[in-house]
């Protein structure tokens, strides 16, 4: 006969078995769904590496619209792709997603310009370039068919052993032109009616590159002093002071003139009608942008004035439409260094001292000393094309259709 403790213990003991069976089911499904997310998790990232390299392939913009494909056709592999400009920059948004688990990458794409060994681009006004002083250019330099020389400036003669640091090519007439869709944008950007828009909130804004962008108007001040990063565009149908208190990052500003205070640092890219003026010791990090975009017909002379000390990782570039007598001006002041790309439709205006890393292209140079203007002279200034980051990628405003596309800068 059993005791009746025998039955207790039975019971404790089916109970126990019960409880270790349980939980190694529910470890099992643990484990299971934990799998499977990981499967989920590893076929999303080969399909956004796909989609990714699908789209640092495909020639030319994608253009503002939403493409939506099925990878592999069997109805599991869903991606979306929507494409716009931000400033000179293509900029996709990928989503990639499988029921409802997605991941997500934003960035900027650039092009490729390591097959490009120019250091210099003259148009040919039937005008030689002179060289003097500890002027240094390596690279290949394309000039006017009447050739480069030495020449005395203020007692003293140039200093190198050979006039260009590379191939010496015959330029042409004109400069090579821009993306005239890229332009396009620029103007309508730069002509918006701003009335209707928001004004700009006096607190410091993150705007996400995954969700809309932001577009305010600056306030009747036109001054900028808070903390603003992300997909942020600012206007004003004035002018906009940008204070050295001011943290920007990736935002853009269209406005007819803008100024940038003495000792501001940021990344940014900055459009304009009349003029742009930066301060000495600015530090614009890379990828940022001083572009001017003149009218036909202006009244006084549309100018990019870049003070003295001043540090640009990136693109500075003017145009106009038509050739006038008023050409567009980029002044590059005294050991101003640029690190990227210079490009004037008009003359360029080099100080002592200052140098480009990279690529610099215009109609005319200008230099002014106290008692002289000399045009097509370089003095004491250094153009390096083999001293730029190999992994430095240009825009597409230049043109560079043939060139490979790459990732710039990842966003968040």
């Amino acid at each position: 006969m059993l005791k009746a403790g025998a039955l207790y213990f039975a019971v404790i003991c089916a109970f126990l078995i019960a409880v270790i069976c349980a939980s190694l089911i529910m470890i099992a499904a643990y484990y299971r769904e934990s799998y499977l997310r990981e499967l989920r998790r590893a076929r999303l990232e080969r399909n956004m590496d796909s989609s990714v390299a699908y789209v640092l392939k495909h020639q030319g913009a994608l253009g503002m619209d939403s493409i939506r494909m099925d990878l592999l056709g069997e109805g599991t592999d869903s991606v979306s792709i929507n494409s716009g400009l931000w400033g000179i920059f293509e900029c996709p948004v990928i989503r990639a997603f499988v029921s409802i688990d997605t991941i997500k990458k934003s960035f900027l794409i650039g092009m490729d310009t390591r097959m490009d060994t120019l250091a210099l681009y003259l148009s040919d006004e039937d005008r030689p370039l002179s060289v003097s002083g500890d002027t240094r250019v390596t690279g290949d330099a394309e000039v006017p068919k009447s050739g480069m020389r030495k020449s005395y400036v203020e007692n003293r003669p140039y200093s190198g052993d050979k006039l260009v640091y590379g191939k010496i090519l015959e330029s042409r007439r004109t400069l090579s032109p821009l993306s005239g869709d890229m332009i396009k944008a620029l103007k309508k950007e730069l002509d918006r009616d701003v009335s209707a828009m928001e004004v700009l909130p006096g607190q410091n804004m993150h705007v996400s590159f995954f969700g809309p962008r932001k577009v305010f108007s600056v306030p009747l001040q036109g001054k900028i002093t808070g903390e603003l990063s992300g997909q942020l565009v600012l206007h004003s149908d004035t002018s906009v002071f940008i204070s050295r208190t001011a943290k920007l990052n990736n935002v853009i500003v269209y406005a007819h003139s803008i100024t940038v205070e003495e000792g501001f640092e940021g990344n940014c890219q900055l459009f304009a009608r009349d003029s742009i003026v930066v301060g000495d010791k600015v530090v614009l990090h890379y990828p940022s942008v001083l572009g001017l975009v003149g009218k036909e017909k202006a009244v006084d002379q549309a100018r990019i004035l870049v003070g003295k000390d001043v540090s640009v990782a990136g693109m500075v570039f003017s145009y106009e439409p038509k050739r006038s007598a008023l050409q567009t001006m980029i002044s590059l002041s005294e050991r101003t260094k640029v690190k990227g790309e210079v490009y004037s439709t008009g003359l360029i205006k080099l100080g002592k001292g200052m140098s480009v890393e990279g690529k610099i292209s215009c109609n005319r140079f200008i230099m002014q000393t106290p008692t002289t203007l000399y045009e097509n002279f370089l003095v004491d200034v250094t153009l390096n094309r083999r001293a730029r980051d190999r992994h430095y990628l240009s825009s597409p405003l230049f043109e560079a259709k043939r060139q490979q596309k790459g990732i710039l800068k990842w966003l968040n």
